[in-house]
């Protein structure tokens, strides 16, 4: 024990390294259950992992992307078999995503310390630990979600081949820029700019761009093997998405005026949420103080002057994406811009001031933690209804409910890993009589507005009361 302590003693570093991962796995892992996504993509991608899964088939395909007539490589799905082999709740690949995001702490520690200064270092993951994005964002089960990890690893791994002269940063760096755009299309603005940087720096033999050629269609074998296989359907609309003409309703998200309007509204407002406990005037000073190092200030600093131009050249790329740029099309720059605002602050401030400055934003970002806000709350309704229902033996849930809200999908998932599962079949009919005489108890779910509208003989139904949950549908049980 005592050895175990003067370990500890003499390596402080590593005492704020884990204890800053456990702040920020804190804060993402609170009341977990109560803040997952339980919506239309995260019940798809389950009711997608769990068929490939129990069926024992290779996932070659991955989500579909939200502009396009296409899917993204299986990445996704493949961490999300990780989180199913352990368990088929919802919550377990939230998990993951947490896990993920409370690694980037470390990425960023690491970054800022072996290239910048420990004091950066210190000020930056713990930022990053209570920024409030990125919490939001940490604790549910969706693509995007874990791109700030592969985007900071990638530029701990190019950072350690450029300037440590390391070839395994070439080749690991390569690995997760490639799994970024895996994860999401907004991935391609790192990829890009890894591999444009490896040109620019001339630091790339052509055996070193043979082996990352190879280390790229090696990673999107999956997606090229459905290709080969179904008349590169995906690779068409890609190519139709890129190249096609673009609609007028379309074309209103595309423009100088457009850009503008996003810089100053949504960026600004972006800033605010991953830094200033999502306040968009302090949002809008962080987005001056971005303007003004841009043109006015000249980092002797190489390294600083590779994160600036990484986010102008995102900005340029993000220019030319003709839709919306809504908050989770930037989450690849949530650490970028958490490290850039803190060495531009740091290098032109008195360094009790900053450290002062920092402290209170991190304060307040912990005061203001939706960690500790507000729960999301779908979930655990529907979570409960299920097993309220799943106390009874060979039970049968009969649906009347709008498709459009998925509400039906909802309750089917958590019913197929209910350990009471649910008779399956003759289901909408024994609402009506008991046509099978296996099903000893029978439910009628219905959303309100539905129920009374539908034949249903309510003399033979008695109402479950769900207090204090409510997601709007009610449940009625069959009186024999």
């Amino acid at each position: 024990m005592k050895k175990f302590l003067n370990f500890f003693k003499n390596n402080p570093q590593l005492i704020f390294i884990i204890w800053v991962f456990l702040l920020g796995f804190f804060l993402r892992v609170f009341r977990l259950s109560n803040f997952i996504s339980y919506h239309q993509d995260q019940v798809r991608d389950l009711f997608y992992v769990q068929n490939y899964f129990e069926q024992g088939k290779i996932i070659l395909l991955g989500p579909k992307a939200s502009v396009g007539d296409f899917f993204l490589p299986p990445f996704w799905y493949y961490l999300m078999n990780i989180a199913y082999f352990f368990s088929s709740s919802p919550v377990a690949p939230a998990f993951i995503v947490v896990v993920l995001g409370s690694l980037t702490t470390l990425f960023i520690y690491l970054f800022c310390e072996k290239f910048f200064s420990q004091k950066v270092a210190i000020f930056t993951s713990l930022l990053y630990a209570v920024s409030p994005l990125s919490i939001d964002y940490s604790r549910f089960a969706w693509n995007p979600n874990p791109i700030p990890f592969f985007t900071m690893a990638s530029f701990y791994f190019l950072y350690i081949y450029l300037y440590k002269k390391k070839d395994y940063g070439l080749w690991l760096g390569i690995i997760c820029a490639n799994l970024a755009l895996q994860l999401h299309y907004q991935g391609m603005v790192v990829l890009a700019f890894f591999v444009l940087v490896l040109f620019v720096t001339k630091k790339l033999s052509i055996k070193q761009l043979i082996k990352l050629i190879v280390i790229n269609l090696v990673l999107f074998l999956p997606f090229f093997i459905h290709e080969f296989s179904h008349n590169f359907e995906n690779i068409r609309g890609i190519i139709t998405f890129l190249f096609k003409t673009q609609s007028d309703s379309r074309l209103r998200f595309f423009g100088v005026p457009f850009f503008i309007k996003f810089i100053f509204r949504d960026f600004s407002a972006f800033i605010g949420e991953t830094l200033f406990f999502k306040n968009q005037i302090l949002g809008f000073i962080g987005l001056l103080i971005f303007g003004l190092s841009f043109f006015f200030v000249k980092s002797k600093n190489p390294l600083t002057k590779l994160l600036k131009y990484f986010l102008i050249f995102s900005f340029i790329m993000l220019f030319f994406y003709k839709n919306s740029l809504i908050n989770f099309y930037l989450l690849f720059l949530i650490p970028i811009v958490i490290i850039y605002l803190t060495i531009i602050i740091n290098d032109f401030l008195p360094e009790k001031i900053t450290a002062i400055i920092i402290f209170l934003v991190i304060l307040l970002n912990l005061y203001f933690s939706p960690a500790f806000g507000k729960t999301e709350g779908t979930y655990i309704a529907i979570k409960n209804a299920v097993n309220l229902i799943g106390k009874n033996e060979n039970y049968c849930p009969s649906y009347r409910i709008f498709d459009q809200n998925y509400i039906r999908s909802k309750y089917q998932y958590l019913f197929s890993i209910n350990q009471n599962k649910p008779v399956n079949f003759n289901c909408d009919l024994t609402t009506y009589f008991q046509s099978n005489p296996k099903v000893k108890n029978s439910f009628y779910i219905c959303e309100a507005p539905l129920c009374p509208y539908e034949y249903v003989n309510f003399s033979q139904l008695k109402e479950i009361d769900q207090k204090p949950f409510d997601t709007g549908v009610r449940i009625y049980k069959l009186v024999k």
